[in-house]
């Protein structure tokens, strides 16, 4: 018999509240009973509780007891951040992506290094098919940003362009492609460390350019040399 996940159901989905969601161990899929399972064909509504024994994980056929309790969906719950939400976006996408040439299997959804700054969480998105620097507008942007336009944001390292697309069933995000496809990348953890690289560069200011050398003559003579 399998062995369960310490922290997660424990194989008791008795215990489980209806609206309980759940993060698959092995590739962080998550599992909202509010969304269901699209390609087992389970309904939206459906509680873990109710998935048969025989359930899999839709994005990488881990077993069901391979899931961890996040918690309800509503309220507090660390499923209702916007960072979340947006990597639980690009997961429902994956479903669809699998198979293409562009897909590398061996790479997960996750979302890396995001910060608040200005009402915007800003990150390094990595998928199996790319690796976006995204930015979460805010709630004023979301009155100026159109579906593909571009915005330049500024950050400590500088000013980047972001192209402003519409993610189904989460809303409008702005990209700077970094890597696509990914087929350099060898497997999730070389992706990540990329990631985290990029995520650091994103908050660390430019270096001013070093003032230019002054002769002590042309200092004592108030900054022209003689003759000029």
């Amino acid at each position: 018999m399998s062995s369960t996940f310490e922290g997660s159901y424990l194989g008791d989905a008795s215990k489980l509240d209806d609206d309980t969601c759940l993060e698959c161990g092995i590739c962080w899929w998550v599992y909202d009973p509010a969304l269901g399972d699209e390609v087992e064909q389970v309904q939206p509504g459906t509680p873990f509780s109710r998935l048969p024994d025989t359930w899999r994980c839709p994005n990488c056929d881990a077993e069901k007891n391979k899931f961890m309790v996040l918690g309800s969906a509503g309220g507090d719950s660390p499923l209702a951040h916007p960072v979340v939400q947006l990597a639980n976006a690009y997961r429902r996408a994956a479903l669809s992506m699998k198979g293409l040439p562009i897909y590398n299997p061996t790479i997960a959804v996750e979302a890396i290094g995001f910060r608040e700054i200005d009402g915007r969480h800003a990150g390094i998105m990595v998928t199996p098919w790319f690796m976006n620097l995204v930015v979460i507008p805010s709630e004023s942007d979301r009155a100026t940003w159109i579906k593909g336009g571009s915005v330049r944001l500024a950050f400590p390292s500088g000013q980047y362009d972001l192209l402003v697309s519409e993610l189904p069933e989460f809303g409008l995000v702005g990209s700077c492609a970094l890597f696509s496809p990914m087929s350099e990348f060898t497997d999730h953890e070389a992706a990540q460390v990329a990631a985290q690289s990029a995520a650091d560069a994103l908050h660390v200011a430019e270096e001013p350019e070093p003032p230019p050398v002054v002769s002590r003559r042309t200092l004592l003579t108030g900054g022209s040399e003689p003759g000029q």
